[in-house]
């Protein structure tokens, strides 16, 4: 772990073995923390935050310039970065390289650009009463990493709590902290100031809850589960806290009959079966309109059944390993329970064992066809390559069925009716939505998610804001007596 500047290990003396999903093996051993060195961590983003503190000292110029040089070395190491990430993730290497990694080099990149972009208004409320907002860092900010993306969430939270001024602590998904290592190993080359940025390592339900519960964490940001997020308000809730949270998601892509069907099919398999269907906005419900429903089917099940799964390191291979055995055993027991409730298995819905294969988790891509809106798989996040697909009449109908979840974080239109794509986006009720393309996207526009998917705003310059307290000043430029009481 990394607290105050320094490589510490557990006071607990206790480690945890790192486990590469490709393969069964053991990569790599880490020391595994527990309450006490959570609250170490706090203690150290708490003395570095001080008022007469050199990080709150510095720029927003100079705050721009040290994330510009965290993105260059990252830049530098980018390859065994990536390799890190797919041996730790099993996710295929060009994936990681030229998603997980790059994200995180855009992230520094972008929010070291925009650092001195925060800004307050003033107000002219009379001649002698000048009033303004400035706006100042939040304080504390606990960051909780997934282990889908740990290495791009990672810093799309980083980059922005740094930016604004704030001091962090850093936990990674227990299964996935090698790569977020390496970037701590980053900042401290950089020169990063002592404190400002913290590592903790270890299990959610121990030194998780200290920084989720600690009095002196002024924001939590999470990305995961919706349970979790769940327990996270109730936990935090001793404590006014600033809370942003992206959950859960079951995202739908609407498939009008104007679409051209190959394009279309392409995007979905993209959407759903990207490292594994293990990431928030898979495309995860697919809803066809009648009359081209027969036709799409077949094409999409023909191209599902021919995708190459392979190691990560193998250059042709276009799909992989699940991150875990457990995840694998709970994936699989949604594919058994659609199944049971009547779903049409059209492809897929098997572990695979052949050769090497059956030393990791793999998972058959898996469609389920002629779907119904009230099945366990239509309406819960399975978080792994299952998609299911359900037919639709009407505009008004294709849109009752995407909202028809408790989720709304993603989806998609695709129809060549330009004005049909806006009325739908404008009635699915989800954060971020795609026309004619799918997962697409940059980083300078911000997201809300809807429902039971989040809380707070996540990236652009409203993204940076959030990590932010808007503080208003009134400012008398003729001192007198106000004569209210008398003399």
């Amino acid at each position: 772990m990394f607290i105050n500047g320094q490589w510490v290990l557990s006071s607990s003396e206790k480690t945890r073995d790192i486990i590469n999903p490709a393969t069964g093996e053991i990569i790599a051993v880490v020391t595994e923390g527990k309450d006490n060195d959570a609250i170490l961590a706090i203690e150290s983003a708490k003395a570095a935050f001080k008022d007469d503190s050199v990080w709150r000292n510095m720029s927003a110029e100079e705050r721009g310039a040290l994330l510009y040089r965290i993105a260059d070395l990252i830049e530098e190491n980018i390859d065994e970065m990536a390799r890190t990430e797919s041996i730790n993730t099993g996710k295929l290497f060009r994936e990681t390289r030229y998603d997980d990694v790059y994200a995180a080099v855009g992230a520094f990149r972008y929010y070291g650009g925009i650092a001195t972009s925060l800004q307050g208004h003033t107000a002219n409320h009379s001649k002698d009463l000048l009033a303004m907002t400035i706006r100042e860092p939040i304080g504390i900010c606990s960051i909780i990493v997934p282990w889908n993306y740990p290495l791009g969430t990672a810093a799309a939270s980083i980059a922005p709590a740094l930016a604004a001024g704030n001091t962090i602590i850093v936990k990674p998904a227990s299964l996935t902290p090698l790569t977020t290592i390496m970037l701590f190993e980053i900042f401290e080359e950089a020169g990063l100031p002592e404190g400002v940025a913290n590592l903790v390592l270890g299990s959610g339900s121990n030194i998780g809850k200290e920084l989720i519960a600690n009095k002196n964490v002024n924001k939590i940001v999470f990305t995961g589960s919706t349970k979790t997020g769940m327990d996270i308000i109730r936990d935090s809730s001793s404590s006014l806290k600033k809370l942003a949270l992206e959950l859960g998601g079951k995202s739908p892509v609407i498939v009008f009959d104007d679409s051209d069907i190959d394009v279309v099919a392409d995007n979905v398999m993209f959407g759903i079966f990207l490292s594994q269907g293990q990431l928030c906005v898979a495309g995860s419900r697919l809803l066809v309109q009648e009359d081209i429903y027969h036709k799409f089917v077949e094409n999409l099940v023909k191209r599902v059944g021919s995708i190459k799964v392979g190691m990560p390191f193998d250059e042709n291979a276009e799909f992989g390993p699940l991150i875990s055995k457990e995840h694998m055993h709970y994936v699989l027991n949604y594919i058994e329970a659609g199944i049971k409730e009547g779903a049409k298995l059209a492809v897929g819905g098997k572990r695979i064992t052949d050769g090497d294969f059956g030393n990791g988790y793999f998972v058959e891509p898996t469609v389920f066809i002629d779907c119904k809106n009230h099945m366990r798989i239509v309406q819960e996040e399975i978080f792994g390559p299952v998609l299911t697909v359900q037919s639709f009449s009407t505009e008004e109908e294709a849109i009752n069925m995407a909202n028809d979840t408790i989720y709304g974080l993603a989806g998609a239109v695709f129809t060549k009716d330009i004005e049909k794509a806006l009325r739908v986006c404008k009635s699915v009720k989800s954060g971020i939505l795609w026309v004619n393309t799918y997962l697409e996207a940059g980083s300078s526009l911000p997201v809300t998610p809807y429902k039971q998917s989040g809380i707070g705003v996540v990236g652009g310059v409203q993204g940076l804001e959030e990590f932010t307290v808007l503080k208003q000043i009134n400012m008398s430029l003729n001192p007198k007596k106000t004569n209210w009481f008398s003399e």
